[in-house]
């Protein structure tokens, strides 16, 4: 009996898990003081969430699996009362928040979220970073998104 050498199976395993994998869309989010913008939309499936700040201060995306029937109103009127990431759960999102990307004014975050995006849901994106110990979350200046994914 012939035997396959190890490095080459491996790599051939390797390979298969590649190609089995759907490639994942990239959904940009750009920060700006103080919106978040992206899509209002994207079909259901792996993306890959690439952070921009155009901002002049840092900012931050937080992302989260928004509450059925919770409302964006609710979600700003959370962030206005100052809730804190931890009590998020408790208010809108549906469980703790999964993912957070940082970045500098001016920059794109060098990390990136792999999500996949589950079709019927909605996902909350928000900045909580404060200009000050005494200034508002950024949330609560309108830094607040719904994806709605199809």
């Amino acid at each position: 009996m012939r035997r396959t050498p190890l490095p080459l199976a491996l790599a051939l395993g390797l390979a298969m898990i590649a190609c089995a994998a759907p490639a994942a869309r990239t959904m940009r989010v750009v920060a700006t003081d103080y919106a978040l913008q992206t899509a209002d939309s994207v079909p259901a499936g792996r993306v890959e969430l690439v952070f921009e700040n155009r901002g002049r201060v840092p900012h931050e995306v937080v992302v989260g699996l928004f509450r059925s029937g919770a409302t964006p109103e609710e979600m700003l009127a959370g962030a206005q009362a100052g809730l804190r990431v931890r009590d998020l759960p408790e208010h809108y999102l549906d469980g703790a928040p999964f993912g957070v990307l940082f970045a500098w004014p001016g920059k794109t975050s060098l990390a990136r979220l792999d999500l996949d995006l589950e079709s019927g849901k909605r996902y909350a994106l928000l900045c909580t970073f404060r200009d000050s110990t005494a200034a508002p979350e950024h949330a609560a200046l309108g830094m607040v998104r719904i994806l709605y994914v199809y």
